[in-house]
């Protein structure tokens, strides 16, 4: 396996865990411990995530079909890596549902660029082994996560859980700065 590729992984592994912590749980941070919290304000927020993820992602994707990649993943993943920074400063489901759109925002931005680096860095003849290498990572290290935030959050509260949870993914966000930079070749237009 290429350079690259292995740091793609070892990304988003870290970053996969470390929301692997605080996914399960937090609608229960939303309903119990917001201003204006409910379960409806909690699927609200991860429809905003999600719809604000796809309606950039299209944009982005065209953008970075012409730039450099790895720019566009870091600036993403990197506000990515914030969001559970905002969690720990919330206080209302505004501020919850501003934390979200920027998630999606960075999601938007880093999963094309994300996308086409993976695939760039695969090996030729090798693409299935290697995703399910990637599959394989990121289920074993989010299954063990899920347990772990739990258990984070009963013995000393959610404000530990979104401060490690925030700094594995500068972590997993920082990695990517290794990457080599990608040296794709234009397609010549007719």
């Amino acid at each position: 396996m290429k350079r690259g590729f292995k740091l793609l992984i070892l990304s988003d592994l870290l970053i996969i865990m470390a929301f692997g912590l605080i996914s399960p749980i937090l609608a229960i941070f939303i309903k119990e411990d917001l201003i204006g919290g409910s379960a409806f304000a909690a699927g609200l927020s991860i429809s905003i995530y999600l719809f604000t993820r796809a309606v950039f992602g299209i944009p982005f994707g065209r953008v970075e079909d012409h730039h450099a990649k790895k720019r566009f993943l870091l600036i993403g993943t990197y506000l990515i890596a914030i969001a559970p920074l905002g969690y720990y400063f919330l206080n209302n489901i505004y501020q919850l549902y501003l934390v979200q759109f920027m998630y999606g925002f960075g999601a938007a931005m880093a999963f094309p660029a994300f996308g086409a680096l993976f695939i760039h860095y695969m090996d030729h003849g090798k693409e299935a082994y290697e995703w399910s290498v990637y599959g394989t990572v990121i289920g074993l290290g989010t299954a063990v996560t899920a347990l772990v935030g739990g258990a984070i959050v009963q013995r000393f509260g959610f404000n530990y859980l979104f401060l490690a949870t925030f700094i594995i993914c500068m972590i997993g966000s920082t990695v990517l700065v290794f990457i080599p930079p990608e040296h794709f070749k234009n397609k010549i237009r007719k």
